[in-house]
């Protein structure tokens, strides 16, 4: 396929494109849980549920993923993608708060889940076909700065309900930011050049793509990448649970803005340190690095004293960490898939991430109960610590003489 002629974008509008990935999912689970949790008749079970339908799409977005590859172009799939997105977040906005209407709310929440998927595959295969191997890591890292610091959107959007007290207004507000986001399109050309192939000769090619990450060393190496414990950040999960946080004596209300606004501040600074640190240095390496200073606040987070003071220094730590691992996860999966089919093949080895975060956040929390805090934190730095050494040793012999080339043309 022929490239287009025009110069790469700013790595920085990526942080726009991938605001409303990030921002839709903490808006959900965090402002719509907590105002609907106001009434008493609503279990957790109901809202977990519904929070979980946010979630679910991109589980099997893999699925309809070569549809963005090859029908449409980037520009065109984003836009609807972000416009769906944000109408569902403005409707939940005006569905009164009550048990009767959770079926309601759960089934907007689930369009907007499925409608972001678009959002976020169009955004990777922008990167994939605009960003140059140089600028690949800053591509990474502004982009998942924008993942992480969604949470930063949905702190304020209930910081707004909490001073009017109007249901309304967060989706409202909310819904307005993020549909401007489709503005930076403006300065991007579409993903697929005039002469694409047709939908034919596109699958063929999706078939010969995805055949080459499975059947090849490369596709070890991603294989591994994916799978491996490195980077899935599985204590944040309980860095706002009651007991963890009385086990540190930090005060309950201050558990909130800590974890979101502070903790995605901390996780947009190591995003786009990752992204720089994937450009320095060989993105496996990179990653590998992410990943063990990751593991070594978790460390410091277990055998410092238990005090508010080191409760935010460390989880700040980890949260920064974090960012840097996504960063030079995203980075690294750039270079191994190329461009063809880069939709498709980004959302594979991200569908496959996502089962050692599952373990390493069930694993996590049954360590913690049978053990203690600081066994559970000992047992996810020594995680990250292991998954990061085994990628070295994976690289070393699947790719021993170069650097990691795609796995299609």
């Amino acid at each position: 396929m022929t490239e287009s002629p025009r110069r790469p974008p700013p790595a920085f509008l990526y942080f726009i494109l991938f605001l409303p990935f990030g921002a839709t999912t903490a808006f959900v689970s965090l402002t719509i849980v907590n105002i609907w949790s106001q009434d008493k008749t609503i279990g957790e079970a109901a809202l977990a549920a519904m929070v979980a339908m946010n979630i679910l799409p991109h589980t099997f977005k893999v699925l309809w993923a070569p549809v963005v590859d090859t029908v449409w172009n980037g520009r065109a799939w984003y836009i609807v993608g972000n416009i769906v997105s944000s109408a569902a977040i403005l409707a939940t906005g005006f569905v009164p708060v009550a048990k009767s209407n959770m079926g309601l709310l759960t089934g907007l929440v689930l369009l907007n889940g499925f409608a972001t998927t678009f959002v976020g595959m169009t955004t990777e295969a922008l990167m994939a076909h605009m960003s140059p191997p140089e600028q690949r890591g800053l591509a990474a890292g502004w982009s998942q700065a924008g993942n992480v610091g969604g949470g930063i959107i949905g702190a304020l959007a209930l910081s707004l309900f909490d001073l009017t007290g109007i249901v309304s207004l967060p989706a409202i507000v909310v819904s307005i930011v993020l549909a401007m986001c489709s503005v930076v399109l403006l300065a991007m050309p579409p993903i697929h050049p005039v002469d694409r192939p047709t939908f034919v000769e596109a699958a063929k090619e999706l078939g010969r793509d995805i055949k080459g990450i499975f059947w090849s060393r490369l596709g070890i190496l991603a294989a591994a990448l994916s799978l491996l414990p490195i980077g899935s950040g599985g204590a944040q999960n309980l860095f706002g649970a009651q007991k963890f946080v009385a086990e540190w004596g930090v005060p309950q209300k201050y558990v909130g803005p800590l974890n979101g606004i502070v903790g995605s501040i901390a996780a947009i600074l190591g995003s786009l340190v990752g992204g720089v640190l994937s450009n320095k240095i060989e993105k496996k390496k990179a990653y590998a690095v992410s990943g063990v200073a990751l593991a070594l606040t978790a460390f410091a987070m277990a055998l410092m004293p238990r005090a508010a003071w080191t409760y935010v220094l460390w989880t700040f730590g980890y949260q920064f960490a974090l960012g840097m691992c996504y960063a030079a996860f995203t980075a690294f999966v750039l270079d191994i898939i190329g461009k063809g089919a880069a939709a498709t093949k980004y959302n594979l080895l991200a569908s496959l991430a996502n089962i050692p975060i599952t373990l390493m956040g069930t694993w996590d929390g049954q360590v913690a109960e049978a053990h203690g805090h600081g066994s559970m934190l000992t047992f996810d730095g020594a995680m990250g610590v292991g998954g990061s050494i085994v990628l070295l040793i994976i690289a070393a012999i699947a790719l021993p003489r170069r650097r990691p080339q795609s796995v299609s043309s």
